[in-house]
């Protein structure tokens, strides 16, 4: 905020609140959120806190939100009655202030996945939004593009479609987001995107205005579903993310979302059931712990993606690595750096076959896991078909690799090859 705004919002009087919540609370993460969700023109988060310009009835306003002791301080211009009210609801939903982190936490708790991450993140929320026809529109403009791309088509709806008017904090021309009456009839031509992409914005904002899609609080999810479903343009995924966010429902979860879909192929023990009626802070714990890795595999590529943790053993370091499906390698500290030649792998502590690697590694080697000089492994290591052609596929793409390689990728979905890798590692001096 710019001294001359500053000077504006004084001189027309502001109210300064205290908006407290329950802790842990990450306002650190929730600002990123809505630091790569910003809508151009309206919102701006700058340093630590978050601000944004709005019209409640008539009346243009200011909100500025930054973290206190247990709490988020907000300032709101101009600081009337009806307009404060009204901005303190929607700042406490938009920042998930109701929140009760001990339900979820007591939850997650049945879920040993869920749980590891509620203690790695504590204080995660579910950022909501400030206007759900807002963040509606905003879902189906982000629909298979990036964040970046998703900002540029939102800009661009926003600055060729919302209504003009001259910021009364900086007295600069500013746009409003366009309302259901405009992109109900709009060509939306200026806005760079896909022809079916538009028709689902004025389809939306058409059975918006005929009440056929109610965007409003405490209305029964299944029903909104249905309405979201049965727009043109809106699928599974879109449905539930608007559910999740423009009304704020605890329990949904865009199951079909790209990340999701990896992490439950990924752990397949992970019970979402279990944790209802709190699947959505599941999803964005899940997307908090997984959205850097495995955001990066290609579609058709996912089995050569790989993924790694580390653990401490009695001979030294180890270092695991896997594919989606099956155990790729067990290298040691001491190797020679060229002595297996692998693409970078994911940092992926939570991967549940390097977790079951890391176990029964640990298991051998305090010999729990020798019974008449055999190893048993564990039956979801073994995937011998699909360590097999995954196998097949590394040596095919690297043809001296096999020579190369600590261990004999023949074997590499098997859990007898931890064994083995155990066995020479506790003989070495």
């Amino acid at each position: 905020m710019n001294r001359r705004m500053k000077a504006k919002i004084h001189k027309q009087n502001y109210a300064e609140l205290d908006l407290p919540y329950r802790p842990p609370y990450d306002w650190q993460s929730i600002l990123r959120f809505y630091q790569s969700h910003s809508i151009t023109g309206l919102e701006r988060v700058n340093g630590d806190y978050f601000e944004r310009l709005f019209r409640i009835n008539r009346t243009l306003g200011f909100v500025r939100v930054q973290a206190g002791k247990n709490c988020l301080r907000v300032r709101v211009a101009p600081d009337s009655h009806c307009i404060v009210t009204e901005v303190k609801t929607r700042v406490r939903k938009m920042f998930d202030l109701d929140c009760d982190p001990g339900l979820i936490t007591a939850a997650f708790a049945r879920v040993p996945l869920l749980a590891r991450l509620c203690a790695s993140f504590p204080g995660l929320r579910l950022p909501r939004g400030w206007d759900p026809f807002e963040t509606a529109i905003c879902t189906i403009l982000g629909q298979l593009v990036s964040a970046g791309h998703r900002g540029m088509l939102i800009g661009q709806l926003v600055q060729n479609y919302g209504e003009e008017i001259v910021n009364p904090f900086s007295e600069k021309k500013a746009r409003l987001f366009p309302t259901p009456e405009v992109l109900a009839d709009a060509e939306l031509s200026a806005v760079k995107t896909t022809q079916a992409r538009r028709e689902a914005i004025r389809d939306l904002s058409r059975r918006v205005l005929k009440g056929a899609v109610s965007l409003a609080d405490h209305q029964e999810p299944a029903v909104l579903r249905k309405a979201l479903l049965d727009t043109k343009g809106i699928g599974a995924w879109s449905a539930e993310y608007i559910i999740l966010r423009a009304i704020g429902d605890t329990d949904a979860f865009p199951r079909t979302d790209l990340i999701l879909k990896r992490v439950l192929a990924l752990h397949r023990e992970l019970d979402l059931p279990a944790v209802k009626p709190w699947r959505s802070y599941a999803a964005m714990y899940l997307w908090k712990a997984f959205a850097q890795t495995l955001s990066k595999t290609k579609k058709g590529a996912a089995d050569m993606t790989l993924f790694y943790k580390e653990m401490k053993s009695p001979v030294g370091k180890l270092k695991l690595i896997a594919s989606a499906h099956a155990l790729v390698a067990v290298l040691w500290e001491r190797e020679p750096p060229d002595r297996v030649k692998l693409d970078a792998p994911m940092l992926a502590p939570e991967h549940p076959i390097l977790i079951a690697a890391e176990r029964q590694l640990n298991e051998y080697f305090t010999g729990a896991r020798i019974e008449k000089n055999t190893f048993r492994p564990d039956p979801e290591l073994c995937r011998a078909r699909q360590g097999a052609r995954l196998s097949r596929r590394i040596s095919r793409r690297r043809p001296r690799q096999r020579q190369k390689s600590a261990v004999d990728h023949r074997a590499m979905s098997s859990g007898h090859r931890v064994g083995r890798i155990a066995h020479r590692l506790r003989r070495r001096p």
